[in-house]
């Protein structure tokens, strides 16, 4: 075993420990809490996304057999281990040295996006990442005109057919390898291995297009909309993209991977030329697409994430070029001890700030705004609404003003998702979402599932500081007085959440 497998071997142990802390020490995210209702009501697809992130969750879970934040989230903790060890494979791969390898690891562990958002948290893009690297891998190796060539082609088809069973954007691993045949081997349009491996692709997509057909391809049409054109450029919209990228796969990766394409291009990267165009073939056009919507509608950072993964290995490279004019082998490159240097700090960091609130990051007051600019709370006090409403819930039904079997109202997936794990299910109460699908999501079918909304149904309806929604807005022929439940953390008053009593739910198709 060289020593640089040792390495690799020793980053993923501390890596996942690091990461499982993580996990088990902060409440989940919007995102997060809504995506184990894949696995609570599981389908062959959803309404915003293919299905494969519930599967997880059932998988790593037992069925939600076990019901903690670490416990859902450690389909992310054991894949995002597995991923430090494919870019070690992949680096290897591009660079030809197991160093090129090792330095691809260390960034890829030093990506906020990488570590965090696909590593710790569970989100479509957990399998997504394992997956997409596992196909980028199989690429590289059929592309290297060994004698296996083959079997690495049919490989790359099923690993493309599970990420997109994951997320609608692995759909770019065919259009990498697809330009790379087309400008670099074209030898592949005559073998059947190819089209045999487009076939293992479209075999694995048919759950999705099933469900689709059976949905009136609701998701495609969702998706479609978040990215068509709305002939109205919006610069801030573009800035904010850049931003987003700059910090989720960070400042000094991001700095590094640019330098490095520019000095691919310039044929000053010691690469493989062939492989690392792949993974430009692969990555670019994912980039271009996210950075020409984002002129026009709003984008979120991490759609992109895929794309910088696939150049960490180019930033690998560019870092071990360094070396050779700077340092003497062996000593860590400056630059990835600096990536790798910043998500070591910033992550405890983060951690005491969701905990504590120690820089103030909200400074509102009002009864509809206070905590609002603080985002750290998404993860925070939810425990606290639980206790709050279960006193408010014990009291009326003491006197008679409600029943046992009122569900509680939300107006959005989110803060339907947060409320439906950590106030009604633990209480035995059903959680309904009213409202239009698009912002309902999955609950239009979570609602069937629990009897559905009835006209006449009374109930109770929660909405909070951060994010508020007033409840005479709702279709309700009567709303109480609100009780209110303060959210504090390390003793300071930080936001609150509101409980109405509310009667006459008037429903309409």
């Amino acid at each position: 075993m060289s020593r640089y497998t040792r390495y690799v071997l020793i980053l993923m142990a501390v890596s996942a420990v690091v990461r499982a802390m993580c996990a088990a020490l902060i409440e989940f995210g919007n995102d997060e809490v809504y995506y184990r209702l894949y696995a609570l009501f599981p389908d062959w697809s959803h309404f915003d996304h293919p299905g494969m992130v519930g599967w997880m969750i059932q998988i790593f879970t037992f069925n939600l057999a076990l019901d903690s934040e670490l416990a859902i989230r450690m389909a992310s903790i054991v894949l995002g281990t597995v991923n430090i060890w494919l870019m070690y494979l992949i680096g290897a791969e591009i660079g030809g040295d197991r160093r090129t390898g090792w330095y691809s690891a260390l960034l890829y562990v030093s990506s906020l996006y990488a570590t965090v958002i696909c590593g710790t948290f569970i989100m479509p893009d957990t399998p997504q990442a394992t997956f997409w690297l596992a196909a980028l891998l199989c690429f590289l190796r059929a592309f290297g005109d060994g004698r296996r060539s083959g079997s690495w082609m049919l490989a790359a088809g099923l690993a493309c057919g599970l990420a997109f069973l994951s997320k609608y954007t692995s759909a770019f691993l065919w259009t990498g390898a697809g330009l790379y045949i087309i400008f670099h081997d074209r030898r592949w349009l005559r073998r059947w291995e190819l089209y045999a491996a487009i076939v293992v692709t479209a075999v694995c997509m048919l759950p999705v297009l099933v469900w689709n057909m059976q949905n009136d391809f609701i998701s495609f049409t969702f998706h479609s909309e978040r990215v068509v054109s709305q002939h109205q450029l919006h610069p801030e919209f573009f800035g904010r993209e850049i931003a987003g990228e700059f910090f989720y796969n960070n400042p000094v990766l991001f700095v590094l991977t640019a330098a490095a394409v520019i000095l691919f291009l310039r044929r000053r990267l010691e690469t493989d030329r062939k492989k690392a165009s792949y993974l430009l073939w692969t990555a670019l056009p994912l980039i271009l697409i996210f950075w020409v919507v984002s002129w026009q509608r709003a984008t979120l950072p991490h759609w992109s994430g895929p794309a910088f993964v696939t150049l960490v290995p180019l930033a690998a490279s560019a870092a071990v070029r360094m070396d050779r004019r700077t340092l003497k082998d062996g000593i860590m490159s400056r630059w990835v001890t600096a990536a790798v240097g910043f998500t070591a700090v910033l992550l405890p960091l983060a951690l005491v700030e969701i905990r504590t609130g120690a820089i103030p990051l909200d400074r509102h007051t009002e009864y509809n705004r206070m905590g609002k600019d603080d985002f750290t709370l998404d993860m925070y006090g939810w425990d606290q609404l639980r206790d709050g409403f279960a006193a408010v819930r014990d009291e009326a039904l003491a006197e008679g003003l409600a029943s046992e079997d009122d569900p509680v109202f939300s107006w959005r997936w989110y803060p339907a998702a947060n409320i439906d794990y950590y106030v009604t299910s633990p209480l035995g109460v059903r959680m309904l979402c009213v409202g239009p699908m698009e912002d309902i999501h999955k609950y239009r079918w979570i609602n069937l599932e629990r009897g559905g909304l009835q006209s006449g149904q009374d109930g109770w309806f929660i909405t909070s500081s951060r994010d508020w929604r007033d409840p005479s807005v709702m279709p309700f022929g009567n709303v109480s007085d609100c009780d209110t439940v303060k959210v504090m953390r390390c003793g300071r008053h930080v936001y609150n959440f509101y409980i109405y009593r509310v009667e006459d739910l008037q429903v309409n198709e």
